[in-house]
């Protein structure tokens, strides 16, 4: 299960990295009730911060976090862009 609160505080760790966006993808936008981890697209943050955020997101929300880079705009991030949740953007 997924819930608001862990989404929540994944929008917390992005802002503290300085992400520019954040798009929920995966099962959790569609039965967060039977989710087992939280899908993300992220932009923003690069090298090894990324990496980090990313750790700290699983660390703070106590679940399997999957992250990966809205860089470069692959067919990947454009699909599942279109299909996900805009959660954070202060582009």
């Amino acid at each position: 299960m997924v819930t608001s609160g862990q989404i929540e505080k994944c929008i917390e760790v992005t802002k503290r990295y300085g992400a520019k966006r954040l798009v929920l993808f995966g099962s959790a936008v569609y039965d967060s009730a039977n989710a087992h981890d939280i899908d993300l697209l992220c932009e923003g943050v690069d090298g090894p911060a990324f990496f980090e955020m990313a750790g700290m997101m699983e660390y703070e929300t106590h679940s399997p976090v999957d992250v990966v880079p809205g860089n470069p705009r692959t067919r990947f991030v454009e699909v599942n862009e279109r299909r996900g949740r805009m959660i954070y953007d202060i582009r």
